[in-house]
């Protein structure tokens, strides 16, 4: 990969961030040993690491470690995910991925631009697991691969057999899945994000991964539309209700040939993922006081549900992944 990719792959504002402090210290700002070695080499892979290590890695707590730890095991698993998806990417291969020709089927059954979005997302999740890593530092995790996750959801004692295993067969099945994995990761940064208060640069960058994740998962929306989705799959990416019906799970229409047990675990896991999301009161207002002119009735209780996001907490993340987890996830 060469510097343009990979410059490419960093969120815009935090790229511009790293070459103002490349600057600052080119004009004599202190820095460390670290970081003037990585300018001196004039590598961007190492700038980079270089930079948001110092940018990110002061002073950071137990509490905030625990978090971007946290953070980092969902980035691998969407990231190892997709990599499976797309049988490619950094790292992967047949021999560390056990799932490795588990989407052969579907992958042939994607469009030409459905297959580039996909590898473009995959790209953004590598990069996400590079920075959380860097971020971290001596306090990452060992790197893991695809052997790490049952993107079946089968967990260890159902290895490959999972309830999600249509996933690689069935399309619609498997955009839908894609969307709630990256609906999951949106609400879980905003979960957290009260844990990185104390250090505004970490609360920063997550934020900028949060936005991210979310234009994946309007993205995704709108591939399944394109797919043949109903109009419950919302075009701008809000939404709308609460539980499975707010995913726009349509399993007579969508899902075809897909195992009835399948589409009980995926109404299960989306009741999980988008609990509680029709709040009309935010910060002890309710809103359903609200006059908008011409929205009246459930069209407005669905315009003010549809305007706010709300978070999930560690406890309820967890309890979603961990099917596609094969370790026992830490729950601190």
């Amino acid at each position: 990969m060469d510097n343009k990719s990979i410059l490419d792959a960093i969120e815009p504002e935090a790229a511009a961030e790293m070459v103002s402090r490349r600057d600052a210290i080119a004009k004599g700002a202190k820095t460390t040993a670290f970081v003037r070695t990585a300018l001196a080499l004039g590598s961007a892979p190492v700038m980079i690491a270089a930079l948001s290590r110092e940018m990110y890695g002061q002073g950071t707590t137990a509490n905030i470690n625990s978090v971007l730890q946290f953070a980092l095991l969902l980035e691998n698993l969407e990231a190892e995910f997709y990599k499976t998806v797309t049988g490619a990417g950094t790292g992967f291969s047949a021999t560390n991925n056990p799932q490795a020709g588990a989407f052969a089927t579907v992958r042939a059954a994607l469009t030409t631009a459905e297959a580039a979005t996909i590898a473009l997302i995959r790209d953004h999740e590598i990069a996400h697991v590079a920075f959380l890593r860097t971020a971290l530092g001596s306090n990452a995790p060992a790197p893991v691969t695809g052997a790490a996750f049952d993107f079946t959801g089968g967990g260890p004692s159902a290895r490959g057999t999972g309830p999600f295993a249509a996933a690689g067969t069935n399309k619609n099945f498997l955009l839908a899945v894609t969307q709630a994995f990256e609906d999951t990761g949106v609400r879980a940064y905003k979960g957290q994000a009260g844990n990185l208060f104390s250090n505004p640069a970490v609360l920063q960058q997550a934020l900028r991964i949060h936005s991210i994740e979310a234009r994946h998962a309007a993205k995704i929306r709108m591939m399944r539309r394109q797919a043949g989705a109903s109009d419950a799959v919302r075009i701008s990416g809000t939404v709308r209700g609460t539980g499975a019906a707010a995913a726009g799970a349509a399993p007579a229409t969508l899902f075809t040939g897909v195992p009835a047990a399948s589409i009980t675990a995926a109404t299960a896991a989306f009741d999980l993922i988008y609990a509680n999301e029709q709040v009309t009161t935010q910060g002890g207002v309710n809103l359903t006081t609200l006059t908008i002119p011409g929205v009246t009735g459930t069209d407005l209780t669905n315009a003010i549900g549809e305007s706010f996001d709300e978070p999930l907490d560690r406890a309820a993340v967890t309890a979603i992944v961990q099917p596609f987890v094969i370790a026992t996830i830490p729950t601190t």
